[in-house]
């Protein structure tokens, strides 16, 4: 595995390690806050698919001219996409 490949993996595992410990200091209101914002907005989601689709699409071709040794950019267009589709940690709070 290349170089950057293994930081980015390290990178990707410890930033789901740290979501996984997020969620589970949030108190059981704010873990059903987050359930219920990621079900509705999913469903959003899935009731224009069509568009969508072409989102995601966008994100990709974004992806493909990344080279392909540039693992941590890539990593930042999925983050931009989530972000995009789900909105940030404070949105689902309010």
């Amino acid at each position: 595995m290349a170089k950057t490949t293994t930081i980015a993996s390290l990178i990707l595992g410890a930033s789901i390690g740290f979501a996984l410990l997020k969620f589970y200091s949030l108190s059981k209101e704010e873990r059903e806050a987050f359930f219920n914002h990621l079900k509705n907005t999913t469903n959003d989601l899935l009731d224009d698919a069509e568009a969508t689709v072409e989102k995601v699409e966008q994100y990709m071709d974004e992806i493909k001219l990344k080279g392909e040794n540039e693992w941590i950019e890539k990593l930042y267009v999925l983050k931009k996409m989530f972000t995009d589709f789900y909105g940030t940690e404070k949105k689902y709070l309010l």
